[in-house]
């Protein structure tokens, strides 16, 4: 125990003139020398690779690529190295192809940007086409892609790095129109929604309540038609994935669903309220969301019998 778990792909031995040949193993676990021993090697350790971080990038990133998803644990565990653990994370991310640091992340950072934007998913593939980053990528906001499944769990317990806070992008309201460049269709975004929008959002928070918590207008899709989110005060997606993937008892929350009121078919749809069932339409919206958030359907039959019915009406 000489190592933290964190480092535990360090093999080693200790030698030192401090410890008493003639000491019992009860004796050694509470031996305040050990405790020195433990923080010296961590922070020997940590130096140690953060001076490859600094001298050989590739070199570093090949290490990292092995083990720096164990490294991060450090940051779930209460212990002194945190700083230290934080200036060697590196990420993927929605700007370039490269692995970046937190503290390049910040140099990246757009006009008025005041939160460190990250998507949370550990499919990668998913990932870097999904809606959720639409507006990100529009307006060139960089956002982190955390692909490990501990990266949840250490960023409750982090929350921010130097000044900035952690803002997930599939959680809760994220508002982008005083970040970044100014878009030409920013302010004029919410006098240009039409009231037939506004009546099949009223439409299928009626129709999903006992399924989705609220529907409201997107402002972060520019190409999808729909979006589900989790609430401010919920469980992250990924993170319910997650937990029901390792068996946990976890019951489902409620989504927020986002609606992009400029897409031909949620205008399309809109249009032409009186011509559908309105339970059969708005679970055809609500199938597509979760298809789009990478969810298998409960009843993909259902769904292509009232998509079916759709295209023939």
């Amino acid at each position: 125990e000489i190592m933290p778990n964190w480092l535990r792909f360090i093999p080693g031995i200790v030698d030192s003139q401090d410890i008493s040949l003639n000491i019992s193993r009860e004796m050694l676990q509470n031996n305040p020398i050990i405790e020195k021993i433990k923080k010296g090697i961590s922070n020997k350790v940590l130096n140690e690779i953060n001076t490859i971080a600094k001298k050989d990038n590739a070199k570093f990133l090949d290490f990292w690529k092995n083990f720096g998803a164990v490294i991060k644990e450090g940051l779930y565990e209460f212990n002194d190295h945190h700083e230290k653990i934080l200036t060697l994370l590196r990420f993927e991310n929605s700007i370039n192809k490269e692995f970046i640091s937190l503290d390049s992340y910040l140099e990246n950072m757009v006009k008025e940007q005041k939160e460190i934007y990250y998507f949370a998913n550990t499919d990668k593939d998913h990932i870097k086409n999904s809606p959720q980053l639409e507006a990100f990528t529009d307006k060139k906001v960089p956002v982190l892609f955390m692909t490990d499944a501990v990266d949840e769990f250490w960023l409750q317990n982090i929350g921010k790095y130097k000044d900035y806070e952690f803002k997930s992008i599939s959680k809760g309201k994220v508002d982008l129109t005083k970040v970044g460049e100014k878009k030409d269709n920013d302010k004029e975004s919410d006098k240009k929604i039409d009231n037939k929008i506004n009546d099949l959002a009223i439409l299928l928070k009626e129709e999903l309540k006992d399924k989705i918590s609220d529907v409201i207008i997107s402002n972060r899709l520019t190409k999808s038609p729909v979006l589900m989110v989790a609430e401010e005060s919920g469980m992250d997606i990924n993170m319910e994935k997650l937990m029901k993937m390792h068996n946990q008892k976890t019951p489902d929350s409620k989504k927020i669903l986002e609606i992009n009121a400029k897409h031909p078919m949620i205008i399309k749809i809109s249009q032409n309220l009186s011509n559908f069932d309105h339970k059969k339409i708005s679970q055809i919206v609500l199938d597509q969301a979760n298809i789009l958030d990478g969810n298998v359907l409960s009843n993909p039959s259902n769904y292509m019998e009232n998509l079916t019915e759709l295209f023939i009406k």
